[in-house]
């Protein structure tokens, strides 16, 4: 055979080889190409799908309480829903519901006792739990001289539960502050 015969003509364009890259511009569209196919588009809605669903039940286990006290329907749900994850479902904390109708603080005779009366009323239409009290005392000055947080179980009411709407809680406490005198009171709500 002839060298002349095995050479390659100039206008001949040979295909690039195995271990030559390819040109980033082809490489890109390569790329693109892929997302655009419709068993990788189908997916990604798939995917997207389940992601969504997921983050509805995502906040839907964590606005339960609230989901629960505005739809009352779906409390048999939740509750299969909580007892398969270790949560609860209570009453809602609702603070802006909770109004203390009346209070007084009064020394009882020949003891060093204080007796503190306080009346919460629920001004709901839905049933809360019962909140805490802060009770701040003060001397003559202002100055605080004790200041205590009682909790419903602390007053008294270990099987209180939720106040119902409308409901009025009567508290009635006995502190023992010894010899310290005490010329005025606050009481506030809060949760624990």
């Amino acid at each position: 055979m002839d060298l002349v015969d095995s050479v390659v003509p100039d206008d001949v364009v040979s295909a690039p080889r195995a271990s030559e890259p390819a040109a980033s511009f082809l490489r890109e569209a390569a790329r693109l190409e892929q997302w655009q196919r419709p068993r990788v588009r189908r997916s990604l809605w798939l995917l997207s799908l389940l992601l969504v669903l997921v983050l509805a039940a995502q906040v839907a286990v964590q606005q339960r309480v609230a989901l629960v006290a505005r739809w009352p329907s779906a409390a048999p749900a939740f509750a299969s829903l909580c007892a398969a994850l270790g949560c609860t479902i209570e009453a809602p904390r609702a603070l802006d519901a909770m109004a203390v109708e009346s209070s007084g603080l009064t020394r009882v005779e020949g003891a060093p006792l204080y007796r503190l009366q306080v009346t919460l009323r629920n001004r709901s239409s839905l049933e809360v739990v019962a909140p805490a009290l802060d009770i701040t005392l003060t001397d003559l000055r202002g100055d605080v001289v004790a200041r205590r947080v009682l909790r419903p179980i602390d007053l008294g009411a270990p099987t209180l539960g939720p106040l119902a709407a409308g409901a009025e809680w009567p508290i009635n406490a006995v502190l023992d502050l010894g010899d310290v005198r005490v010329a005025g009171y606050t009481v506030e709500l809060f949760y624990p």
